[in-house]
């Protein structure tokens, strides 16, 4: 037994048996690769020599068969040989009936008149037969059943052909790699053993069993034993380390004989000195449990005001929160009579001077709404409380509605839009917010674009996220610009005094494409040679190309 409980056998055991592990969990792993290769190879070949053969076995069947049999079957015969896999063949018309079997090559013709007809065994083989397309089955017994149906030129499908072919051979080739692999496993598993018990002898056990030997040397009272190990690894450091303890040993041992006279006087001195140590560890023991009450006091009072000053802050959001929905709402509330009022109001107005004051009236009221909507929408996305309903999207579906949405918009500038996303593309995302995303940036794309300009829309995936980049041809913007564009109330172009932009759009964009865990970022040329914005969103689950 003490045989195997050495350090050798421990060590090598559990690595030859990873080893073996390893071999045989790679080999059956390319057993069976290979198997199903073969196997996927075989089938298609066999499909493929049935989709060659059938016009020649159909055709010949019309003009031979009742006429020249012997011919036919001398046909049949050839077409047989060139796949020695096939074991027969029927020539069935998609009523089911067989009309030849390869039998008749060495039994003779079948008479039907004496014999009755010959149906095909079961209602399932009965529909294949009728079916315009082939179909292929495989049964246990390692026997493939092709049914390869004659459709002639003009479309017409009076004839299948039905064809057995074996794959058994497929058996005899796993039982040969198998047998390969078991050879080879062996030599490996002998090689390797004696690799690893020829490098761990020479590396390990020849060290150890110097040290065991100088320990027992030792242990017996020969101090300034040296081990002789020639190795740069551990167990040469602890060779040195061994010799230099031994030495040290050594001399300690010859100073105790020289100064044995004198141990009890050294004795005492050193107890004093000992006393005075712990006297001196006791005075840093009681300094160190005052420090240590300190400090927990001190933790203390850090964790309340911590609390303290977390509960202010979880206070001031909710404040924050109720203060932008409260300004919202007493901003909205005066603004809705106004918004359906100075309408009716222009409409009987019959002074024109007074009519446009009524107009300017109306669109600063609809920009003061705008900002409004915009603040409380932005709110809501800074907001950890909003939730975001997420679906599986298509997203040339989702880019398409919101194009259609904003026709008009285009048609009003000529503007041609080319979207080039892929019908293959599904995503995780709210489908209000990505319709909210996709419309602030197209009225972005269509407001700074130029007369008869072009946007285009395009998406690639990269990892699990598809990006999405849209380009136009409009004013383009500096590296100034693009730092500041998802800053909320920014405007790119500061000469533009209109009332269509709060200068919110793009900060409402950043908020939705990071809820969604994605980034989005603009990028120009310059000015006058547009712009493009860029985004990720995530895929959907199993939706990976």
């Amino acid at each position: 037994m003490r045989r195997f409980s050495t350090l050798k056998i421990k060590i090598i055991l559990p690595v030859l048996f990873i080893l073996i592990v390893i071999f045989f969990t790679s080999s059956y792993l390319i057993i069976d690769r290979e198997y199903n290769a073969a196997k996927t190879s075989l089938i298609n070949n066999a499909e493929s020599y049935a989709s060659l053969a059938v016009e020649s076995l159909v055709r010949n069947y019309e003009t031979y068969y009742e006429s020249g049999f012997y011919k036919y079957i001398q046909i049949v015969d050839n077409l047989m040989s060139l796949n020695k896999y096939v074991k027969t063949i029927q020539v069935i018309n998609i009523n089911g009936r067989i009309l030849f079997d390869a039998n008749e090559i060495e039994n003779g013709k079948y008479d039907e008149i004496y014999l009755g007809e010959r149906i095909l065994e079961d209602n399932e083989s009965i529909q294949r037969a009728g079916s315009s397309t082939a179909s292929t089955r495989i049964y246990e017994n390692n026997l493939i059943d092709i049914i390869q149906p004659y459709i002639e030129e003009w479309g017409r499908h009076d004839y299948s052909v039905r064809y057995f072919i074996s794959i058994s051979s497929l058996e005899e080739m796993t039982q040969e790699m198998v047998f390969t692999i078991s050879i080879l496993s062996g030599i490996f598993i002998i090689v390797s053993f004696f690799l690893i018990f020829l490098l761990f002898n020479w590396f390990i056990t020849v060290p150890v069993g110097e040290l065991i030997k100088g320990v027992r040397s030792m242990s017996k009272g020969r101090m300034g034993h040296k081990v002789k190990v020639n190795s740069n690894d551990e167990l040469g450091e602890l060779s040195s380390a061994f010799n230099k303890m031994s030495i040290a040993l050594k001399e300690s041992q010859d100073q105790l004989k020289d100064y044995s006279e004198n141990l009890e006087k050294q004795v005492i001195e050193r107890t004093k000195e000992l006393d005075e140590k712990n006297k001196y560890l006791k005075e840093i023991n009681r300094d160190l449990t005052i420090a240590r009450r300190n400090l927990n006091k001190l933790n203390k009072t850090l964790e309340k005001r911590v609390k303290d000053r977390t509960m202010e802050v979880d206070e001031l959001l909710k404040q924050k929160d109720e203060f932008i929905n409260q300004l919202g709402h007493d901003l909205k509330t005066p603004l809705m009579p106004l918004t359906t009022l100075i309408p009716l109001l222009e409409q009987k107005e019959k002074d024109d001077t007074k009519k446009e004051w009524l107009k300017v009236l109306d669109r600063n009221v609809d920009y003061m709404k705008s900002i409004v909507i915009k603040t409380l929408e932005l709110a809501k996305l800074n907001s950890p409380k909003t939730k975001f309903s997420l679906e599986e999207l298509n997203l040339k579906d989702e880019v398409t509605r919101t194009i259609e949405n904003k026709k008009t918009l285009f048609d009003n500038k000529n503007i041609r839009i080319k979207n080039n996303i892929l019908d293959k593309f599904f995503i995780k995302a709210d489908k209000l917010r990505l319709e909210e995303l996709f419309t602030n940036i197209l009225e972005n794309s269509i407001k700074y674009n130029v007369n008869a300009g072009e946007i285009t829309i395009d998406a690639e995936q990269v990892n699990q996220f598809v990006k999405v980049s849209i380009k136009d041809t409009g004013i383009g913007m500096n590296n100034q610009q693009i730092k500041h564009i998802f800053d909320e109330f920014y405007k790119a172009d500061q000469s533009r005094h209109d009332f269509e932009s709060s200068g919110l759009g793009m900060s409402i964009c950043k908020r939705i494409v990071e809820r969604h865990n994605g980034n989005i970022w603009v990028e120009s040329p310059g000015i006058g040679k547009g712009t493009t914005v860029s985004f990720t969103l995530p895929l959907a689950t199993g939706k990976t190309t």
